[in-house]
């Protein structure tokens, strides 16, 4: 008795190459994004444990690139979870260590600016976003408080000196 089989080995890994192509790796990206996801929201539920009082544009900073079926191509689905480039500017140095300079993000020409004992703060203890810009134009001044040192933003009001803005450096709060 002869018995002979034959199998047709191209048809077999079309079939499973289809299967593949619309079962299988659409779940796949899928569990990616969906970890992409929850990754991305436990870093921004982490934010107050690191940063104080995160605020919004912080927060919202958390972002991603979702992973996207793409049968043209030969690489692998990938997800990938950031910081968006400003807030990753503004928070490199509570990430990464180091001080903030003159011009750099987040600082004015002369160094960084905290918030003077007489400033207004928005409901995260920061200067708002244009206070410079609104104080100066409302007769607010740049003027040197220590010999050497950057000058503090000021303003006079009825006979009274106010100190809105201090280079790091001259902070009075410790």
């Amino acid at each position: 008795m002869k018995l002979e089989l034959e199998f047709d080995v191209s048809a077999y890994e079309a079939q499973a190459e289809a299967v593949v192509e619309r079962a299988i790796a659409p779940a796949i990206v899928d569990a990616l994004n969906a970890a992409a996801r929850a990754a991305r929201l436990r870093i921004i539920e982490a934010m107050p444990a690191f940063l104080d009082r995160p605020t919004p544009f912080t927060t919202i900073g958390g972002g991603m690139f979702p992973a996207t079926v793409d049968p043209a191509s030969d690489r692998d689905p990938a997800a990938l979870v950031r910081l968006m480039p400003q807030q990753a500017n503004y928070m490199q140095y509570a990430v990464f260590g180091g001080e903030r300079g003159p011009g750099d993000y987040a600082s004015t020409a002369l160094g960084p600016l905290v918030p003077g004992p007489d400033a207004r703060l928005d409901a995260y203890g920061n200067l708002p976003r244009e206070y410079v810009d609104e104080v100066l134009a409302d007769g607010a001044a740049w003027v040197e408080l220590k010999p050497g040192e950057p000058p503090a933003l000021v303003r006079g009001t009825g006979g009274c000196l106010e100190i809105l803005g201090l280079p790091e450096a001259l902070n009075l709060s410790g």
